[in-house]
């Protein structure tokens, strides 16, 4: 589906429930659905959407925007579009929200759901993209002052990482971030990330203060 969203506009629609998959956008729009508000999108976002009946698109600019989309039982495979992120787990992950800032749901693997609060960002900081060797485990970002931080990974690269809080994270340990998945943690730990493929892997990492 492709509509136009006017300046500040919101526009509910009809769902089956299932995965909302962003396949081209060029402006800023929010998402929202019973359990979940305001998830900021971007092209190639996949977001669990549940059994949700209805969801909500709302342009937060100025000016119009153009949203390609879907809305289906299972989720898109690269081989069939040419732009999507490919999520491969399936048990999604509860977000709670402040009335500042929230976040959208994205999948884990694991069988327990977890509960993530994310406080209100004053400042936004781009990290350089993190390389994580093959093989090895690899710190994204130090431990400090508890803050936000958004990570994912590109749909272009190979695979993707097992998360942990040390160097002894390793691929059958920890979460795991896959190829197009975008995640958010509210923490003052460190977080590392190993990779069990056979090529570098890049990490994307955006700092929310």
């Amino acid at each position: 589906m492709k509509i136009t969203l006017n300046a500040y506009e919101k526009r509910t629609i009809n769902s089956s429930g299932g995965y909302f998959t962003v396949l081209n956008i060029d402006g800023d729009v929010e998402l929202s659905f019973k359990g979940a508000e305001d998830i900021p999108l971007e092209t190639g976002d996949q977001v669990n959407i549940g059994d949700a009946m209805q969801v909500t698109l709302q342009n937060i600019t100025d000016s119009s925007v153009i949203i390609e989309f879907t809305i289906a039982s299972m989720m898109v495979d690269k081989k069939t579009q040419v732009t999507k992120a490919e999520i491969t787990n399936t048990a999604p992950i509860v977000v709670q929200f402040d009335n500042a800032f929230t976040v959208g749901a994205v999948t884990q693997s694991g069988g327990i759901p977890w509960n993530v609060a994310v406080l209100s960002a004053q400042t936004n900081t781009h990290k350089p993209r993190v390389a994580c060797l093959p093989g090895v485990a690899t710190r994204l970002f130090t431990a400090g002052t508890r803050k936000s931080n958004r990570i994912n990974i590109r749909s272009d690269q190979f695979n993707g990482v097992s998360l942990g809080g040390s160097n002894l994270v390793n691929d059958s340990s920890g979460g795991f971030l896959d190829v197009g998945m975008v995640d958010y943690m509210d923490t003052s730990g460190e977080l590392w990330a190993f990779n069990n493929g056979a090529s570098s892997v890049f990490v994307d990492v955006l700092e929310l203060v």
